[in-house]
């Protein structure tokens, strides 16, 4: 008997699942249309459709009873919902509760029950606390991993329970064929005897079969051979009933298949004649469209051409120009510049120049070199000031005398030292003034 409930028990709740009239063929071709679309999906990263499509393939797998690639999905349903979790906990949770459920029911027709026991709890403790119909079915299933171990008082318990929760789970006939070899473990034979005319009304008529197929088993037990008799009769009746009515849905389903097939042929034979249409049309058009377009492209090309050469031609003319007026212009300014600044400094540095070669300027003299690079530059003592206060007069006026380009030979006679010592003196000055890479004269020439 405990081998009749297990093998009932998992051909009930195969047959209440998804049902299988397809052929093999277009099995087949489901599937290999969901990998496609799956290759396409986990490209895009989009998790929700990527769960959506391995659980798809997971059931397709499970009609096949390819067990170990049906698990293979269900995992990878667990990671799209751990992926799903961190933008949307609630969701990912439903999912990840839902993907254990697959597992513990995949296990469970394996007939590996501690593994399915800790996939149904994992589900019932990920699952959220108001998805009450999805509670009470994964306490259910629960019941039936406990029916197959033989645990009676686990079946009751969970059971009881999921009918506590969600009440409507009673109604289903997972529920009674559970509940009914859960009496049948307890050995509870007249309670059950009593349970299963009212179940047997009003299931579906696979349930019928297996409530019925038990029933009958009762009354051989308790030796009621009339009853068992008539139970057997009845079987005999919903047997044929299912097989009647299998035979008439695969007919119905194999002539819409036929129907399908040809109307998909003649639709081919349409699409590829527009198609070849289509193409021709097309390739016209493509032909005619490259030909405007180099003819086009080339008069552009060309006229581009035209145009950079007079534009290029045009600019340099300019920039010659240009070249040449800077080059007269830089030239005057720098004979008005050396000229001046000669013409003004010259007479007041020999007129100060002792016996001994050397140059005594006086206060007034340096005013006077200070006002005439002035005049020559103006502004310059200014701005110099401005950009380092920290400058003393007397470094002013060195920068005056570097501006006037006065050689260090009159700059040693002007300070009474060696002209050797006048280069260190630069270099003191380049230090206050913060100078790298360049020379003083072009970092003053910036405050002209």
């Amino acid at each position: 008997m405990k081998k009749l409930f297990q093998v009932a028990l998992i051909a009930m709740f195969v047959s209440c699942g998804k049902a299988n009239n397809a052929p093999p063929a277009e099995e087949d071709s489901t599937l290999m249309a969901l990998l496609d679309e799956l290759d396409k999906c986990q490209a895009s990263g989009n998790h929700e459709k990527c769960y959506e499509l391995y659980s798809q393939i997971s059931a397709e797998y499970e009609k096949k009873n390819f067990t170990a690639l049906q698990k293979r999905y269900q995992q990878k349903m667990l990671s799209e919902a751990e992926a799903i979790s961190d933008d949307n906990k609630r969701r990912g949770q439903t999912l990840m509760a839902d993907a254990f459920q697959q597992l513990a029911t995949a296990y469970m027709v394996e007939g590996k029950l501690d593994s399915a026991l800790i996939e149904a709890h994992q589900a019932y403790r990920l699952a959220p606390k108001d998805t009450l119909d999805f509670r009470g079915q994964t306490l259910l299933l629960l019941a039936q991993i406990h029916l197959m171990a033989e645990e009676g008082d686990s079946v009751t318990h969970y059971i009881e329970e999921a009918k506590r929760i969600y009440p409507d789970v009673a109604h289903t006939d997972l529920y009674r064929i559970t509940h009914a070899y859960g009496l049948d473990l307890q050995n509870r034979k007249e309670e059950l005897t009593a349970l299963l005319p009212s179940y047997i009304s009003v299931s579906g008529i696979h349930a019928q079969a297996e409530l019925t197929r038990l029933l009958m088993y009762c009354h051989e037990e308790s030796k009621q051979w009339q009853k068992a008799y008539d139970d057997a009769l009845h079987l005999m009746d919903i047997s044929d009933s299912i097989a009647s009515r299998e035979t008439s849905e695969n007919m119905a389903r194999i002539h819409a298949l036929q129907h399908e097939r040809q109307m998909e042929f003649q639709r081919a034979e349409r699409q590829a004649e527009r198609a070849r249409l289509y193409v021709v049309i097309i390739v016209v058009l493509l032909l005619l469209l490259a030909a405007s377009m180099a003819g086009l492209f080339y008069r552009r090309k060309a006229r581009i051409a035209h145009d950079k050469e007079m534009e290029a031609m045009r600019l340099s003319e300019v920039a010659q120009t240009n070249e040449n007026l800077a080059r007269e212009e830089n030239i005057k300014l720098q004979r008005l510049y050396y000229e001046h600044l000669f013409a003004i400094i010259l007479p007041i540095l020999n007129a100060h120049r002792g016996k001994s070669g050397h140059i005594n300027l006086e206060e007034s003299s340096w005013e006077l070199i200070e006002k005439n690079t002035d005049m020559v530059l103006p502004g310059f003592t200014a701005r110099l000031r401005g950009h380092h206060p920290t400058l003393t007069t007397e470094d002013v006026r060195f920068c005056c005398l570097l501006m006037m380009r006065v050689p260090n030979v009159l700059l040693a006679d002007i300070y009474g030292i060696a002209p050797s010592s006048v280069s260190v003196r630069k270099q003191r000055m380049k230090k206050k003034l913060d100078i790298q890479n360049q020379t003083i004269e072009n970092y003053l020439n910036q405050y002209i």
